[in-house]
């Protein structure tokens, strides 16, 4: 059984901030970017900001975009690489062997993730001005934290060109 959730950027706030809202409209997480590290690091909380649960890190290079993903421990969970000039990720680590990829390399903004060849979860960036919003739809909840950081990770990489 799949679940929706509705994730709207922070108009005012210092750095990128992200609420996630489950399909009841009630608070799920709150996701926010680091404002000093050099990167695009993301950091996933619980809505009261009590507990982290995961904890992506952008590892810099020249030429594609690599993160490394952590758990609420600090143990390194899954690497992110994303393929040179297409925009497709490759996904391995504990959690499993993943693929995401986007229907439209202009656009970007709809995204598939697959885990073994079954989809688990889609992406879909909708059409505003402002402030960014997104659909995810999880259709393997027990991807749900791993699949909204993956959705600010794009957001933050397409979109966010700035930092």
């Amino acid at each position: 059984m799949s679940k929706n959730y509705f994730i709207k950027e922070r108009l005012l706030a210092f750095g990128a901030k992200f609420d996630v809202y489950d399909e009841n409209r009630n608070e799920a997480f709150l996701v926010e970017a680091d404002k000093f590290d050099i990167g695009k690091n993301i950091n996933i909380y619980t809505p009261d900001k009590t507990s982290k649960l995961m904890y992506f890190r952008q590892q810099l290079r020249i030429g594609a975009h690599k993160y490394k993903v952590y758990d609420s421990n600090g143990m390194e969970i899954a690497t992110i690489e994303k393929e040179f000039m297409v925009p497709r990720y490759n996904i391995s680590g504990s959690l499993g062997r993943f693929v995401m990829s986007c229907d439209s390399a202009i656009l970007g903004r709809n995204y598939t993730v697959e885990k073994d060849g079954f989809k688990i979860g889609e992406i879909n960036k909708e059409w505003t001005f402002g402030r960014d919003r997104y659909t995810l739809k999880v259709i393997d909840e027990d991807y749900t934290v791993f699949l909204v950081g993956l959705l600010i990770m794009v957001d933050m990489v397409r979109f966010h060109s700035d930092n």
